[in-house]
């Protein structure tokens, strides 16, 4: 899904992270830092096939603390689908807790999406049972995560697919895409998830790897990640890591940022200039 901030970009900040030395906790480049009492819309508008999707929220909190969400999706065009369509127009509401020993919630109920419909999944977070909002208080949020409820699929449901069922729910194929990030899958689970999104898709998708990006237009055969050059990342190597610049035929170039004159090791994705502390250039 596509992250957007609201309502002030004082209160949600980027939180790169990289795994050197550290266990990889998240799935993407980094979090979203969110102050306590602001907020995110996710913006949904790459739906494969109109059906009920489980909304599966990962987060990271900061400190000991319990925080709730309240989370509503809304579209500005109606559904037209035979599968959607007779969903009213008005936002649907909920109030998940958040408990700080837990890493994801799933959402108390699905939401029926549409292909060819902009969405937006908003959410207000904040510290539970408290009425002050607290300016230092923080939560890392990772991502949004749509699972299809397989059993609308052709060939998910019905006497004849009971066996297709049954493995699913024996080896928990859908349960391994609720951490961040997922575990390898397993045999059983790959040949089902193969199927479930040759179903979705209507058959397999391209690798689309970006031809300046990439080694080879050659990607994995689940997921679709193609093989990166150097400080390259991305499904289809198509931006620099974080901590590099330069993007082009060789790779991305490492920022080597000072660590005395610089704010972070973070640089500017196309110049590689380094954020200089008061008094420092270069």
């Amino acid at each position: 899904t596509k992250l957007c901030r609201c309502p002030a970009q004082l209160d949600v900040e980027e939180v790169v992270r990289d795994s050197a030395g550290r266990m990889v906790t998240w799935t993407g480049l980094g979090f979203a830092r969110v102050r306590d009492g602001a907020g995110l819309t996710f913006r949904v508008d790459n739906v494969p096939y109109p059906m009920d999707y489980e909304l599966l929220l990962r987060y990271e909190p900061e400190s000991a603390e319990d925080w709730e969400a309240v989370v509503s999706v809304s579209s500005r065009v109606l559904p037209t689908s035979s599968r959607c369509g007779n969903l009213l127009p008005s936002e649907q509401m909920y109030h998940e807790s958040l408990p700080h020993s837990q890493r994801y919630v799933l959402l108390s109920r699905p939401f029926c999406f549409e292909p060819s419909t902009p969405y937006e999944v908003t959410m207000r977070l904040q510290r539970a049972g408290v009425t002050q909002r607290h300016p230092g208080a923080f939560i890392l949020i990772d991502s949004l995560v749509l699972l299809p409820r397989v059993s609308e699929l052709p060939g998910f449901h019905g006497a004849e697919a009971a066996a297709r069922q049954e493995e699913l729910e024996r080896y928990q194929c859908l349960e391994v895409f609720r951490m961040a990030p997922p575990h390898p899958l397993a045999q059983a689970c790959a040949r089902l998830v193969c199927s479930v999104s040759a179903l979705m898709h209507g058959g397999a998708l391209p690798c689309q790897c970006d031809p300046q990006g990439s080694r080879s237009s050659e990607c994995q055969v689940q997921g679709g990640q193609c093989e990166c050059k150097p400080h390259v990342v991305g499904r289809r190597c198509d931006h620099c890591a974080p901590g590099s610049y330069g993007f082009g035929p060789l790779g991305c170039s490492p920022c080597t940022c000072s660590p005395e004159g610089s704010v972070s090791q973070l640089c500017d994705k196309v110049s590689g200039q380094c954020r200089c502390q008061p008094g420092t250039v270069g």
